[in-house]
């Protein structure tokens, strides 16, 4: 298998467009499959629990890459082709994760971002989630982000979102999960249904 790639996130305030056809995407999308060192296809969706937060993973075969097309003509085009789809504010996320994000093609993908509450405690939630992406098999990765190595971003594959809380009810991962919180800063968690998109 080729190596892990660096994976662009972007969590955005949606459009009303977006939120009724995602699909308005589908231009930008066109623009960026044919940069050089994209992976496709680009992975997005609303998120499930409030549909006015949206989410776009694209993922590189380096930062240098990414930043390549930041700096090429086509940017300007690109960002006017991302506008109809975003409705107020967007944060973009790089993260290297532990190992390839298949939870991008389940049903369900949850998106966990946390931040250390002290870099001293780095060595021990590194172990717990590395438990926890081996105990699913890798279902679940984990990276620390590029533009703070103290913000973690986690993604985790489901088959649905009650099927994510069923199993961390259970005694091993909420005993784990308890003392993961205790260490870091719930930023965000919530869960989205990604579609796909190849490109042209």
């Amino acid at each position: 298998m080729s190596t892990v790639p660096t994976t662009e996130l972007i969590i955005f305030d949606t459009s009303e467009e977006f939120r009724k056809d995602p699909s308005i995407l589908r231009p930008a999308f066109d623009i960026v499959s044919k940069a050089d060192g994209v992976r496709a296809p680009v992975y997005t969706g609303t998120q499930i629990e409030n549909p006015a937060t949206g989410y776009i993973f694209l993922n590189w075969d380096s930062l240098a890459h990414h930043r390549a097309v930041m700096t090429s003509p086509s940017y300007g085009p690109l960002l006017e082709a991302l506008k109809p789809a975003i409705g107020g504010s967007s944060k973009m996320h790089h993260v290297i994760f532990n190992d390839h994000p298949i939870a991008f093609q389940q049903p369900v993908t949850e998106v966990l971002v946390i931040t250390l509450k002290d870099p001293s405690h780095r060595a021990e939630v590194y172990e717990i989630l590395n438990k926890m992406s081996d105990l699913t098999k890798k279902m679940l990765v984990f990276g620390p982000t590029v533009e703070d190595e103290n913000v973690i971003i986690l993604v985790g594959g489901w088959q649905s979102v009650e099927a994510h809380w069923e199993t961390v009810a259970n005694p091993e991962p909420k005993a784990a999960i308890e003392r993961l919180f205790a260490l870091v800063t719930k930023d965000h968690l919530f869960h989205v249904a990604l579609r796909s998109y190849e490109g042209k």
